[in-house]
């Protein structure tokens, strides 16, 4: 079961603030939840919390180091936080607003709407796309050598990319799923169109380099089929917990939706 917790942000007065604005979002949300504190001390990699960027008007808010990201006081904000802890929830319904006071300017955020996600599967179609909304830092699995360094791929190759979102189910739910990481995904669900281009946001004074943009597939699986069912799991379940590296702070987000 997964809860969406939609949030509301207005500011006193115009404030500059963090170039990769989940950071915002994640220190207003520390006063909601004394549970996600604990969650960010975690040095497990699949994260049960996603919190987004700040959004106006739906626009995910981050900077590629060439300009300032300012929120002005007339506009209202938003973000999203998405969980399976139903603590959380508990703890953000019991406060339900908060006002802090952080670079010199006020604050006030409160609870907008709470959504409950209990099955996972987008509806059977021949053709899904997939909206890369913020930076999607894509990874191989890591090799057993030393001094490995990082490895982004700037393409939604689709073994990596199921790899990365089945990562993340089987650490949670109950009914695992195997065999989609393979070739038989790659040839049974391929891309007809793209366009993406690569990207680098800063997280603090980070660089991070990945991909933005979009990609339609073509799912060719017989329907039935159990890799078919197992591709529309996972393609919902992304819609919650994104893909890639640092999902849990707002990077890869992404946006799946189905065409006739």
């Amino acid at each position: 079961m997964i809860y969406t917790l939609q949030f509301q942000l207005k500011t006193s007065n115009d404030v500059i603030v963090p170039p990769f604005t989940s950071k915002l979002s994640r220190t207003l949300f520390l006063s909601f939840s004394p549970t996600y504190s604990k969650i960010i001390e975690s040095k497990e990699p699949h994260k049960p919390l996603r919190i987004t960027v700040i959004k106006d008007q739906g626009k995910p808010l981050y900077s590629t180091g060439k300009s300032k990201i300012v929120l002005k006081a007339e506009n209202t904000y938003t973000f999203t936080v998405n969980t399976l802890l139903e603590d959380v929830v508990k703890e953000v319904v019991k406060t339900e607003s908060v006002d802090k006071e952080i670079y010199n300017t006020k604050f006030h955020v409160e609870l907008e709407n709470i959504i409950v996600k209990e099955e996972f599967k987008v509806k059977d179609a021949r053709f899904y796309k997939i909206h890369f909304k913020t930076p999607t830092l894509l990874q191989p699995p890591r090799p057993s050598i030393k001094r490995k360094a990082n490895r982004y791929v700037l393409f939604p190759y689709v073994p990596l990319l199921f790899y990365s979102i089945v990562s993340h189910w089987n650490r949670y739910m109950n009914s695992k799923i195997v065999g989609v990481t393979g070739t038989k995904t790659l040839y049974y669900f391929r891309e007809v169109n793209y366009r993406i281009r690569p990207l680098t946001a800063y997280y603090g004074n980070i660089p991070n380099k990945g991909f933005v943009g979009w990609v339609l597939f073509e799912l060719k699986a017989k329907k039935g089929s159990k890799l078919r069912e197992n591709i529309r799991r996972l393609l919902d379940y992304a819609n919650y917990f994104g893909i890639g590296k640092s999902r849990n702070i707002g990077f890869g987000e992404v946006e799946v939706t189905f065409l006739e």
